[in-house]
């Protein structure tokens, strides 16, 4: 008969053994995994630790889009904090995966493991009449009776966690998608102030313009400086509470219409 481990599931020493009820251990807010039977499903463990690096990675991540956020809007950044929260969300997709398949399989072992408990309950009684030699029946039947219960009660939380999973795989899509509509908007606001300063200087240079040419007729018509000219605008402009542009385009229309 194999020897028993102190969680009395599997042979001591197995790998993966969970010897007495402890949960095993988790990051703060995700439920922690209760004890696993002794030699069932260690890969589960890696389940585990990559949901942990996720959560890791999560965190780093919304630092970043905090500082983003705090500082100057920068498209380029905001479309790599998208990309990444994409991938984020195709990771627990992936994890989420995992974890159906660990379900299943588990459920597959628990069927496994009644119809074992079945077969040493029936031998069981057959030898019943023959003294005590049912007893390691019996004794193996009710462990595979405890096993399989701990597979279907770790198959739920699986089964849990993968619903976890996905709806934290949405939560980063849609935070992907809100990453990518600042950065289109930065863009957009971006453009916007770009024509709005080429508009205001080609504004700005069209004025320059006529004033320029009302210059040149008020020098040829009073025989002054181009610095004098400019004076006789700027007195008339403010005597007059009109913007110096103004007054230089209304010289302007009225000595070429003569």
């Amino acid at each position: 008969m194999p020897r028993v481990g102190r969680s009395g599931r599997g042979p001591a020493g197995a790998p993966g053994c969970t010897p007495g009820p402890r949960a095993r251990p988790g990051p703060a807010g995700r439920r922690h995994r209760p004890a696993r039977p002794c030699g069932a499903y260690p890969s589960v463990v890696d389940i585990d630790d990559a949901e942990d690096g996720l959560g890791a990675r999560e965190a780093e991540l919304a630092e970043r889009e905090r500082q983003a956020a705090a500082g100057p809007v920068d498209p380029d950044v905001l479309a790599e904090l998208a990309k990444e929260r994409d991938a984020l969300a195709d990771a627990r997709e992936d994890a989420a995966g995992a974890r159906d398949t660990a379900a299943l399989t588990r459920r597959e072992r628990a069927a496994d493991r009644d119809v074992a408990a079945s077969t040493r309950d029936r031998r069981s009684r057959a030898a019943h009449d023959d003294g005590d030699s049912g007893f390691p029946d019996r004794f193996l039947s009710g462990r595979d009776v405890d096993a399989s219960a701990g597979d279907r009660a770790d198959a739920l939380f699986d089964e849990r966690s993968a619903r976890e999973d996905r709806q934290r795989s949405r939560e980063d899509r849609h935070r992907a998608s809100d990453d990518r509509d600042a950065a289109a908007g930065a863009v957009r606001e971006a453009a916007d102030a770009a024509a709005e300063e080429t508009a205001d200087q080609r504004e700005a240079l069209e004025g320059r313009i006529v004033i320029g040419i009302a210059q040149g007729l008020l020098m040829a018509e009073h025989d002054v400086t181009a610095d004098e000219a400019l004076d006789l605008l700027v007195k008339e402009s403010q005597s007059s509470n009109v913007k110096l542009l103004d007054i230089a385009a209304r010289l302007v229309e009225q000595r070429a219409n003569g």
